[in-house]
């Protein structure tokens, strides 16, 4: 509730005679990384209950594409760029709302009104689950990057080029996804720079040099920056109770043929699709030699 009230997400106010309030529940998470596990409490919006052309319209937002974060990072190599990364707080609650929109108040928070009054939020931003605030936030940080100079790409519209107007030799490349942002800069004075306009106009937290990103980790040395998913695969290995199996030096079994054409048990749908899924990500993202067997 902190980054609600912070951010002036919405004002509490009685819901208008015809309009129906979008509901709303508490989604709780233990969110982990390479080096700590945080417990984490967030109010949603139940966006399935919106209604068409009422309560959204348009939903579509971008993220950047795997190829172009590597692309970006291997230009980072080859001209001695910086490259770090940065972390929208409660990015979404940056948005301003595009429709009226009144949800349901957060259990454990309601505010009654007089006497059979119904009280209801009346959305200022755009609230998570809302379909619409992926699109919002988007568009939102657009508008930012673009008043600061930077230039959308044309072949990946969540990656932003800087050509600084003072000193014509300074360059910058940013990587947007969603709420994750890589600064790739020529010098520490203009990295410094783009930390400094993109903190004034939203809470971030710095991270430094990029390290793990997406679930990739990656790993810096003197003309290289290398990019592995090792603790992602073995968390996937451990979630499908895979641990013990013995590792192969190919994906892909010599007598394939043979074994395609061999009886076997009905598979679980669903657990197949999520190996399947979690799979593709990995392949695009630092294992294309996995693309023959998979797809």
């Amino acid at each position: 509730m902190r980054a609600l009230d912070e951010n002036e997400t919405f004002k509490i106010t009685p819901l208008p005679a015809g309009r129906k309030a979008v509901g709303g529940r508490w989604v709780f998470a233990i969110k982990s990384g390479p080096n700590e596990e945080k417990h984490k409490a967030r109010f949603v919006a139940k966006g399935y209950s919106q209604i068409p052309e009422i309560d959204y319209d348009k939903t579509f937002s971008p993220t950047a594409r795997m190829t172009s974060i590597r692309t970006v990072i291997q230009l980072a190599v080859q001209n001695n760029l910086d490259v770090h990364q940065m972390d929208v707080k409660a990015a979404y609650l940056n948005a301003p709302i595009d429709k009226e929109i009144y949800v349901e108040q957060p259990e454990g928070y309601v505010v009654k009104g007089k006497s059979s009054e119904k009280l209801v939020l009346k959305l200022k931003k755009s609230l998570y689950g809302l379909k619409q605030s992926g699109r919002n936030w988007s568009m939102k940080l657009q508008s930012h990057l673009i008043e600061q100079g930077f230039v959308q790409s044309k072949a990946d519209p969540c990656v932003y080029v800087l050509h600084s107007s003072r000193q014509p030799s300074d360059h910058a490349i940013l990587v947007v996804w969603v709420d994750d942002i890589i600064i790739a800069a020529s010098n520490s004075t203009l990295m410094t720079d783009i930390k400094t306009k993109l903190s004034l106009n939203f809470q971030m937290k710095d991270l430094g040099k990029i390290s793990w990103f997406l679930g990739i980790q990656f790993c810096h040395s003197m003309n290289s920056i290398t990019l592995n998913q090792k603790k992602h695969v073995e968390k996937l290995l451990e979630k499908f109770k895979m641990t013990d199996y013995k590792p192969k030096y190919t994906p892909c079994a010599i007598n394939l043929n043979k074994f395609l054409n061999e009886p076997a048990e009905k598979a679980d749908a669903r657990l197949y699709k999520e190996i399947v899924g979690s799979l593709i990500y990995i392949m695009t993202a630092t294992r294309p030699d996995l693309c023959y067997v998979i797809t």
